[in-house]
């Protein structure tokens, strides 16, 4: 077992591909209610120190951690914080084409000193959050984490915005979501139904161990249907509860 919170899970739907945002469902949907109940148990964390930037991040590729770092933002965006989503995958940046705004300008612009980040910070309009691309993808992805330009950046979003949601690179491949997570406040882990294994969950843990990264809690995606509101147990992954166990 892991020692963190299962946070939310969000039941398999077809309709994400053609709709993957939370603008573009109803606002009764089990999508919805499921990321208001992420949104929820986010702020009874720590209620002495909320979490106020931190890494959405998965073990592997295709676990759903970008529709559900966009989402999170936009349920936080929807109580009046002020939320910056950042495109922290300088691999595979997808951000940008799920919300239909620009990536050429934003996060290797701005480290570069090519852009500055004012003007690098795009709004979406539908939903109201903030935006930082990834900017272009850079030959050296895990220099460019670990610069100190990068942590400093990360700081002055932090004092800008209410809420930073970083969409960082799959854990398992590469190192630079748990840098990131160092950096922040920490990590939330997307695991996926069916799909991610116990040792693929057991070696992402030990990723953010390794560098004294916080793992925030875990959220289960594509769950089957039938099973409700289930909070990942019996999904052969053994959950443990850490010592704070969200409310319902």
């Amino acid at each position: 077992t892991i020692d963190a919170p299962v946070l939310s899970s969000v039941a398999y739907d077809a309709d994400v591909p053609k709709h993957p945002l939370l603008t573009e469902v109803g606002s009764h949907s089990t999508r919805v209610e499921a990321f208001r109940l992420l949104r929820t148990n986010l702020q009874f964390l720590d209620l002495d120190s909320r979490p106020r930037a931190l890494v959405i991040t998965s073990a592997v590729p295709s676990e759903g951690k970008t529709s559900t770092a966009t989402n999170l933002a936009i349920a936080l965006a929807q109580t009046g914080l002020r939320v910056l989503l950042v495109d922290g995958d300088l691999r595979r940046p997808k951000v940008a084409s799920v919300l239909g705004l620009e990536r050429s300008v934003g996060l290797t612009t701005v480290l570069v000193g090519r852009s500055e980040l004012q003007d690098s910070i795009q709004k979406h309009t539908d939903s109201g959050i903030y935006f930082l691309a990834s900017g272009p993808i850079p030959p050296n992805p895990t220099e460019v984490l670990q610069s100190r330009a990068a942590q400093e950046l990360f700081d002055r979003v932090s004092q800008m915005f209410d809420m930073v949601i970083i969409d960082g690179p799959p854990l398992l491949p590469v190192s630079d979501a748990a840098i990131m997570a160092r950096d922040v406040d920490g990590a939330i882990l997307v695991v996926r139904h069916g799909k991610t294994t116990k040792e693929q969950l057991k070696q992402a843990t030990m990723r953010l161990e390794q560098v004294d990264a916080n793992l925030l809690g875990v959220m289960v995606n594509m769950t089957p249907k039938r099973g409700g509101k289930g909070y990942g147990y019996g999904y052969g992954y053994g959950y443990g509860y850490g010592p704070d166990k969200p409310r319902n």
